[in-house]
C-alpha cells in the first residue's frame, strides 16, 4: 500500500522545488512594477445522489456537504504574468462517512511574452482522498482511493511570419493510489506544432505528439503513442464559429493477457485515428457549444477502444443577476473487437445562478446520469446540487493608501 502522507511530502516538495524555479525565472519581469492581486473565496455546497455508484441491482444513495476554500495570487508585469493558486475541498456525509473526504491542489503558471515568442509553465500537485473513475475509459462505476498526483507542462510558440507561427509543447504527470484497485502511473507526450491564418476567417493547425504511458504496479506495462493531427477553424458570423479535426495515431501497447490460471503482458502494435468538430455560438446573453469526437485508440489497459462522444453545453443570462444553464454529455464505447469494454453513459444537468449580492452568489442543479456496461444492466442516477459561493474582494498591496 502506498504511504501517500510521504509521497504526498516528496510531490510537494517536487511541485515546491518547480514553483520555486518558475517564480525565480519571472522575477526580473514581476519585482520591477508588477501589478500583485490576492483573489480568494469559499463556497458551500450541499449535495444529493440517490445511486452516486450508479449500480444497476444495488442502489445506495449519497448526502452531504461540500466545504471549498481557495485563494489565488496572480502578477502582472508588462511582458509576465505569474498565477498561485490554492483550494481544499472538505466532504461531509453523515450517514456514509467512508466518503468523507479532504482534498487539496495547488498550482502555480508562468507566462512571458517577447516580441515573436510566448513561454508557458506550470506545475501541480494534488491529493484526493475519494476518486471517482467516470471519466476514465474502463468506465468503472466508483472506486473509494486516496490518490496523490503531481504534473508539469511547458510550452514555447514563435511567429515566423504575419500568418505563421511555429512552437513545441510537453507535459508529463505521476500518479499514485492507495488501492490495488487502481495502477500507479507516469505519463509523459511531447511535440511540435504549427499554425497559419488561412484567411480573415480561416486558419489551420497542425501538431505532432508522442506519448508515452508507464503503469508502475502490477504487471508491467508500457504504452508508446504517436499521433498526427489537423485541425481547420472558421468563423461564419461575428458570434458563430466551427472547427473540424482528424488525425492519425500508431501505438505500441502492452496487453494484460489471461494465459491459463497466470496473467501475462503481450504486446500488439494498432493504427488508429480519430476526428472531431467542434461549434460555438456567442452573443451578449447567451452562449452555446457542442463537441463531437470519434476515436480509435488504445485505452490506458492496452486494449483498443473505439469511442463516440457528444457535448453540449448552454447559458442563458435572462436578467443581469439570474442565468440558466444546461450541459449533457453522451459516451458511447466499444472494444474494437466488440468482446469487452462496452460503455453507454449519459449525463445531463440543467442549473439556474443567481448573483443576488455582489459578491455573493448561489446556484441549484439537477443532475441525471444513466450507464449501461457489457455485463451489468443500466443504471439510473438522480441527484442535485445546491451551493451559496462568496468571493472575498480582491486586494493588492498598497489598496487604499
Amino acid at each position: 500500500m502506498v504511504d501517500w502522507k510521504k509521497s504526498l511530502v516528496s510531490s510537494a516538495t517536487g511541485v515546491g522545488l518547480a514553483a520555486a524555479a518558475l517564480i525565480g525565472v519571472a522575477a526580473p519581469g514581476v519585482a520591477f512594477g508588477a501589478d500583485w492581486h490576492l483573489n480568494s473565496g469559499i463556497t458551500e455546497e450541499f449535495t444529493y445522489d440517490d445511486n452516486y455508484r450508479l449500480d444497476p441491482s444495488n442502489q445506495q444513495s449519497l448526502w452531504g456537504f461540500n466545504t471549498r476554500p481557495h485563494v489565488g495570487i496572480e502578477s502582472h508585469a508588462p511582458r509576465t504574468d505569474l498565477y498561485l493558486n490554492g483550494s481544499l475541498n472538505y466532504g461531509y456525509f453523515p450517514d456514509t462517512t467512508s466518503q468523507n473526504s479532504f482534498d487539496q491542489s495547488a498550482d502555480v503558471t508562468l507566462n512571458h511574452r517577447a516580441t515573436r515568442d510566448s513561454l508557458g509553465v506550470s506545475a501541480n500537485v494534488s491529493h484526493e482522498t475519494t476518486r471517482s473513475t467516470e471519466a476514465f475509459d474502463t468506465g468503472t462505476n466508483f472506486t473509494d482511493a486516496s490518490r496523490i498526483g503531481t504534473g508539469a507542462s511547458g510550452s514555447w510558440s514563435h511567429v515566423l511570419t504575419e500568418r505563421m507561427s511555429a512552437g513545441l509543447g510537453a507535459s508529463a504527470s505521476y500518479v499514485t493510489y492507495d488501492t490495488n484497485a487502481l495502477d500507479d502511473y507516469r505519463n509523459f507526450s511531447g511535440g511540435p506544432f504549427i499554425s497559419y491564418v488561412l484567411t480573415e476567417k480561416d486558419s489551420v493547425s497542425f501538431s505532432g505528439t508522442y506519448s508515452r504511458y508507464d503503469r508502475l504496479t502490477g504487471l508491467s506495462l508500457t504504452s508508446d503513442y504517436v499521433v498526427g493531427k489537423g485541425t481547420w477553424s472558421h468563423v461564419f458570423t461575428p458570434q458563430l464559429s466551427g472547427s473540424v479535426s482528424g488525425g492519425a495515431n500508431y501505438t505500441m501497447t502492452d496487453e494484460d493477457v489471461q494465459n491459463g490460471p497466470s496473467v501475462v503482458s503481450t504486446t500488439s502494435n494498432n493504427v488508429g485515428y480519430d476526428a472531431g468538430a467542434t461549434i460555438t455560438y456567442t452573443e451578449e446573453r447567451a452562449s452555446l457549444s457542442g463537441t463531437y469526437t470519434h476515436t480509435v485508440v488504445p485505452s490506458g489497459l492496452g486494449r483498443v477502444q473505439e469511442r463516440n462522444s457528444v457535448g453540449l453545453f448552454a447559458n442563458y443570462r435572462a436578467t443581469p443577476l439570474v442565468s440558466v444553464g444546461f450541459n449533457t454529455s453522451f459516451i458511447q464505447q466499444d472494444s474494437a473487437d466488440n468482446t469487452s469494454g462496452g460503455r453507454n453513459f449519459v449525463t445531463a444537468e440543467p442549473s439556474l445562478s443567481w448573483n443576488f449580492l455582489p459578491d455573493w452568489s448561489a446556484r441549484i442543479a439537477y443532475r441525471f446520469r444513466t450507464q449501461e456496461q457489457s455485463g451489468e444492466g443500466r443504471a439510473y442516477s438522480n441527484g442535485g446540487v445546491a451551493s451559496v459561493s462568496w468571493r472575498l474582494p480582491s486586494w493588492s498591496p498598497g489598496q487604499g493608501k
